[in-house]
């Protein structure tokens, strides 16, 4: 007897179709090998998931796991400290049923390689390494009367932003990051809100140095992603051949529309947003950065809508950061007010599965695809905030081995 099934599941398999009562799922090595009632009769290994939701992972398509100083950068803690940190952090992620995340800058290509050997119980990680940013922009974490950066990346374990001006330095940078073992490529372009001296609205890098970062990767057979709250800032980003625009906070339908000519995503994110301004004196934000939130928070929902009304294939993301990050699947309730439960899961299933370029393997519950799984204590189409509860999270399984199984359904026969 070999394997593992999971039998009668509520199943929510997001492919479109309506969840299904009394479902089996079997499990074979990493791979779904069945799905329906009563295969997977030879498995050593049984869930009895009576009660309970099953469906894919959730993913995150933008996450920041090695930013977790309080200030949401690497900061000065201890390097001791950064370490244990990173790992509560990614080790938390799974454990929310996380499966698959795309770090957007802040965690060394490392951590992901010890995730993939087993070192840690984490998420597949897929990263960016150092964002790019041009001098003065969102990366350059500078005060005005700073001349010297703050401490820089240590290969292996950290990786502050590279700031790199001309089409040569960003070119050389984006190769950097992919020899050290990015999945793809991060670059500002539009100013931030938590950044020092950037306007919110300003434009940052050139369409010859966003240009010079596509075709590093491209070379490399993948992509960039661009962090764009501004219109402006997306029609230059898409005009360079960015892929994936991250955040898309203040969008008009021209620059909407683009997206979708462009063949490229949106990745919102909203939780990062409402954890500031719920509470913006812990969080430490000056009256300027406060203002700046105020103006993305007053524009998005409408942004969302504009993203409905014209087809954008929408990701999702939490961009939280510090040293708790925990909650993270509180994104999809946030995205549920906009968009209604269905797609905000959705956005977090199949369609990073579609920016990560793994729609093949991830994503869904159906046979070949990884056995990527969840339990939930609920379902979510109806209460999408179960999501958001790690305790109702129930058991976890990643390429076919159970991370979690909090009430002990899982029996060996």
């Amino acid at each position: 007897m070999t394997g593992l099934v999971i039998r009668n599941a509520e199943l929510l398999d997001c492919t479109g179709a309506d969840p299904r009562s009394g479902m089996d799922v079997a499990v074979s090595g990493s791979v779904i090998s069945g799905v329906g009632p009563g295969v997977g009769s030879s498995a050593d290994q049984v869930i009895d998931a009576t009660g309970l939701t099953l469906m894919p992972g959730l993913t995150d398509a933008h996450v920041h796991m090695g930013l977790v100083s309080s200030a949401g950068d690497v900061g000065d803690l201890p390097w001791i400290d950064y370490v244990f940190t990173v790992r509560r952090v990614i080790e938390n992620t799974l454990q929310e049923g996380f499966t698959t995340v795309r770090d957007a800058g802040g965690l060394d290509p490392r951590w992901a390689r010890l995730v993939e050997e087993g070192v840690i119980d984490g998420p597949r990680i897929l990263p960016s390494g150092s964002v790019l940013s041009q001098t003065g922009g969102h990366g350059d974490l500078r005060h005005a009367h700073h001349h010297a950066h703050p401490r820089g990346s240590i290969p292996g374990l950290s990786a502050t932003p590279e700031v790199v001006d001309g089409p040569d330095q960003v070119r050389r940078a984006a190769r950097e990051q992919l020899r050290k073992g990015a999945t793809q490529v991060k670059v500002f372009g539009s100013g931030g809100v938590l950044s020092p001296t950037d306007p919110f609205d300003s434009l940052q890098f050139t369409h010859e140095e966003l240009r010079a970062a596509v075709e590093a990767a491209a070379d490399w057979h993948t992509y960039v992603l661009a962090h764009c709250h501004t219109s402006d800032a997306i029609r230059r980003a898409l005009a360079a051949g960015v892929r994936s625009i991250e955040h898309a906070s203040i969008l008009d339908e021209d620059a909407a529309r683009r997206i979708v000519d462009s063949d490229a995503f949106a990745v919102v994110t909203l939780a990062v947003k409402y954890d500031l301004l719920e509470n913006p004196e812990r969080a430490g934000l000056t009256a300027s950065q406060l203002s700046k939130l105020q103006a993305v928070e007053s524009e998005v929902g409408r942004s969302i809508e504009i993203m409905g009304e014209t087809g954008v294939r929408v990701g999702s993301g939490s961009d939280i950061v510090g040293p708790l990050q925990d909650r993270r699947g509180r994104e999809l309730p946030n995205k549920a007010r906009f968009m209604g439960a269905a797609e905000a899961i959705a956005t977090a299933t199949t369609m990073n599965a579609r920016i990560f370029y793994m729609e093949d393997r991830i994503g869904t519950v159906e046979e070949g695809k990884e056995a990527d799984l969840i339990l939930v204590d609920g379902q979510p189409l109806d209460e999408i905030g179960v999501l958001a509860d790690p305790d109702r999270i129930v058991a976890v399984i990643k390429g076919g081995r159970v991370y979690k199984d909090t009430e002990g359904r899982c029996s060996s026969k």
